[in-house]
C-alpha cells in the first residue's frame, strides 16, 4: 500500500504526537490521521510501547535543584571584572568620517564624482590628417615646387620656392 499525502505529512509528526509536544491543532491532525491509518496508527502504537519500556527501565531522576544555582550564576558574574572590548585596528581611522552622517555622505559623494571623471569615457583625440608630401622639379633649376596633398580631403597645396629671391630678400 502506498502512503497518502496525509501520511506523508504526518509522519514526522508522530513520534512529537507520542512524546506530546506537538500544538493541539497539529496534534488534533495526528491523531485522527492515525485512528484512520493503520500503517500509521500502528507507528504510534510502536512508539508508544516503546515509550513505556523506557520509562520503566530508567530510574528516576530527581530535578536539580535551581534555588541554589541562579544565584550562584549572579555571583559569579557579578565577581568578574569587566574586560575591555579590543577595537579592530582600522577602526579610530574610520570611526571619525562613517561616525558623522554628513562627512560620511560627502566623503562617498567626492569620491563617486572622482571614480566617474576616471571611469567615463572621453572623446577620442583629433589627430591630424595624414599628408602626403611631394617634390616636383620644374623647369627652371632655381626654383622649386612642393605638392602637400591629402587623400582624405582631396585638398592639394602647391608651393614655389625662389630660393634666390630669398637670399635677395634678407
Amino acid at each position: 500500500m502506498m502512503p497518502s499525502l496525509g501520511c506523508l505529512w504526518n509522519r514526522p509528526r508522530l513520534e512529537r504526537l507520542v512524546d506530546g509536544a506537538l500544538g493541539p491543532r497539529a496534534g488534533r491532525a495526528a491523531t485522527s490521521h492515525a485512528a484512520r491509518c493503520p500503517r500509521c496508527g500502528g507507528e504510534v502504537a510502536q512508539l508508544t510501547r516503546l515509550r513505556l519500556l523506557v520509562r520503566s527501565a530508567a530510574p528516576d531522576v530527581a530535578d536539580p535543584e535551581w534555588a541554589r544555582f541562579w544565584p550562584a550564576v549572579r555571583v559569579r558574574i557579578a565577581g568578574e571584572a569587566p574586560q575591555p572590548i579590543r577595537e579592530s585596528w582600522w577602526l579610530p581611522f574610520w570611526k571619525p568620517v562613517w561616525g558623522h552622517p554628513r562627512v560620511a555622505l560627502g566623503s562617498l559623494m567626492v569620491s563617486s564624482l572622482a571614480l566617474g571623471l576616471v571611469l567615463w569615457p572621453s572623446p577620442p583625440v583629433a589627430l591630424a590628417a595624414r599628408v602626403v608630401v611631394q617634390e616636383v622639379s620644374s623647369a627652371d633649376p632655381d626654383r622649386s615646387v612642393m605638392v602637400y596633398s591629402s587623400p582624405d580631403d582631396d585638398v592639394t597645396v602647391i608651393w614655389v620656392f625662389n630660393p634666390g629671391e630669398q637670399d635677395e630678400q634678407s
